[in-house]
């Protein structure tokens, strides 16, 4: 996973830049083919916010939907920590979504286990086209008319 840093207002230490590549190694577990992260950290101004504090933006691209977390702190490292969490728990919402949870006893399936072993009990034949002509034609005569 290609990790990019961007800098707003401030610079980005490779104190930070060790701490980030450390805490990134839980995304690429929850995520399932994580392309790239940015990493944008920001000073915030007088006017709005906290006074003298960060903002850290994390924008994680996938196979997928983005995924995007946020957070204000005292400092980046704080900052960072929390849309971290954030982060962390949409990606594990996101993975169990994708899974089954039929019978609550046993263990959550994924979609592609669940359905492998229905759609194989099923004995499927392509209609002919004599079927989808005969069907279009009833369609047809059951629809009402607009002669009204």
């Amino acid at each position: 996973m290609e990790l990019n840093f961007i800098a707003r207002h401030t610079e980005i230490t490779d104190r930070f830049r060790n701490y980030v590549t450390e805490k990134v190694d839980k995304i690429e577990k929850l995520a399932d083919r994580p392309l790239e992260l940015d990493v944008t950290v920001s000073k915030h101004h007088g006017g709005k916010g906290l006074v003298g504090g960060d903002h850290v933006e994390l924008t994680l691209v996938e196979a997928g939907p983005v995924v995007r977390a946020a957070s204000d702190g005292e400092d980046k490292y704080a900052a960072f920590d929390l849309a971290m969490g954030r982060m962390m728990e949409q990606l594990r919402r996101a993975r169990d979504k994708k899974k089954v949870h039929h019978n609550g006893h046993q263990k959550p399936l994924s979609i592609h286990e669940a359905s492998a072993d229905a759609f194989a009990q099923v004995d499927v034949v392509p209609a002919t086209p004599e079927d989808i002509e005969r069907i279009a034609k009833e369609v047809q005569a059951t629809k009402p008319s607009a002669a009204a």
